[in-house]
């Protein structure tokens, strides 16, 4: 289904079923279930190296998406004009929020599960507490603000009377915010230097 045929969301529960049409119900059903179910059997398999792969899997898909949205999407989305803009994002941000915020949870999660595998809980270092106070703000950045970006974005894109002016302001808001999204994605990569050599 097109976002032709769907109209400004009233409710964040129709909201999301207007996101799972628009982006298709396969890919909607994929993108919630694998991120988060991949944690969950890398845990219960009882070895330490897959899940890692899952952790490094996760989090590679996770700090790419956020290169690409705060140094090529957010400034283009901001520059195109209101016809394109209303094109890319009826593409771009259905599927961006069903599948980020899955991903963010199954990584984190991951990363706490291989914590405790690997005993680190038992004695955890500063570089283990600063990488989960990192995870605990880019899921309050991903579930907050950036969130309700996107989010305003969808309704702009799925109403007859779309706001260009708006979503062009959220368009920039989003690529800005994007900006810090990587900057602590970043730093949890340094933490995880620091884990391996026993900081």
């Amino acid at each position: 289904m097109s976002l032709a045929e769907i109209q400004r969301p009233t409710s964040r529960r129709e909201r999301y079923r207007f996101m799972a049409l628009a982006a298709s119900k396969p890919f909607a059903v994929g993108a919630v279930l694998v991120p988060l179910l991949l944690p969950v059997v890398g845990y219960l398999s009882g070895d330490v190296r897959v899940m890692f792969t899952v952790h490094l899997f996760l989090g590679a898909f996770w700090f790419g998406t956020a290169v690409l949205g705060a140094v090529v999407l957010g400034p283009v989305m901001g520059s195109l004009s209101e016809e394109a803009n209303v094109e890319f994002a009826e593409g771009f941000v259905p599927r961006m929020n069903l599948l980020m915020e899955p991903v963010s949870v199954g990584v984190v999660g991951s990363g706490i599960g291989l914590a405790g595998m690997m005993g680190l809980w038992a004695s955890p270092t500063p570089s283990l507490w600063a990488a989960l106070g990192l995870a605990v703000a880019l899921l309050v950045l991903g579930f907050g603000p950036l969130h309700k970006f996107t989010a305003g974005m969808f309704d702009e894109i799925a109403a007859e009377d779309t706001d260009h002016e708006r979503l062009a302001a959220l368009n920039r808001k989003y690529g800005m915010l994007s900006m810090v999204e990587l900057l602590l994605m970043v730093a949890i990569v340094a933490t995880m230097s620091g884990l391996r050599w026993g900081f």
